[in-house]
């Protein structure tokens, strides 16, 4: 078993020279890069008609704090 740890996906942008973001909290890592793909079309649309200078940044940061969720190691093959 793998203990693993709450991350924030953060979105960040600026508007109207105000640097903004937003932290969604996922209870993985894992979850966090999954969830990245789903906001594809919320990032473009963002960067498209919302984000003024095109600095717009979406990132997974890991917390210290454990997660309530636990993973068993995947087998390797030929290990």
């Amino acid at each position: 078993m793998m203990l693993v740890y709450y991350t924030a996906l953060v979105l960040g942008y600026t508007l109207n020279d105000e640097k903004l973001s937003a932290t969604f909290w996922m209870k993985s890592y894992d979850q966090c890069l999954e969830a990245m793909t789903h906001l594809e079309d919320m990032y473009d649309y963002l960067a498209d008609y919302v984000v003024e200078d095109n600095r717009m940044f979406m990132w997974c940061e890991k917390s210290d704090v454990p997660s309530n969720t636990i993973t068993k190691p995947r087998m390797r093959p030929n290990s």
